[in-house]
Parts: C-alpha cells; structure tokens; sequence
C-alpha cells in the first residue's frame, strides 16, 4: 500500500501554501489527488511517482494464468 502524502507535505513539496494553487500545481504535472473530509486535499506517493514516469514493479497487472481449452 502506497504512503499517503498529507496537505501539510505537499505545502512543503509544491513549495505553495494555498491550496487551490497546489492543486493547479498538481493537475499541471498530472498528480492524482483526492479532498478529504475537511477539504483538504492529500494523494499517494505511488501518485507522485506516476507523474514522473516511476513505477513500482508491484503495481504491474498479475499475468493472466494459461487456460487449457478441452
């Protein structure tokens, strides 16, 4: 499971402070990112790792198993 990157994190990362600028920030550079119950807004490191082109190898889809037809 991926870590959760809270609002307070992305003020840091973002280097905004505003939360509607770091959202702009965030659809900009394609960022996924959900609002929590207060409205704040928070997403996943594995989110910011897609944007960059980083991807785990765990988040590969399963091969499909061989089925043997009769």
């Amino acid at each position: 499971m991926s870590s959760v990157v809270t609002f307070e994190q992305l003020k840091t990362i973002t280097g905004y402070s505003i939360s509607s600028c770091i959202e702009a920030c965030l659809n900009k550079n394609g960022v996924r990112f959900l609002y929590g119950r207060n409205g704040g807004i928070f997403t996943t490191v594995d989110a910011l790792n897609a944007a960059m082109g980083i991807a785990k190898d765990t988040l590969q889809p399963a091969p499909h198993p061989e089925i043997d037809i009769l």
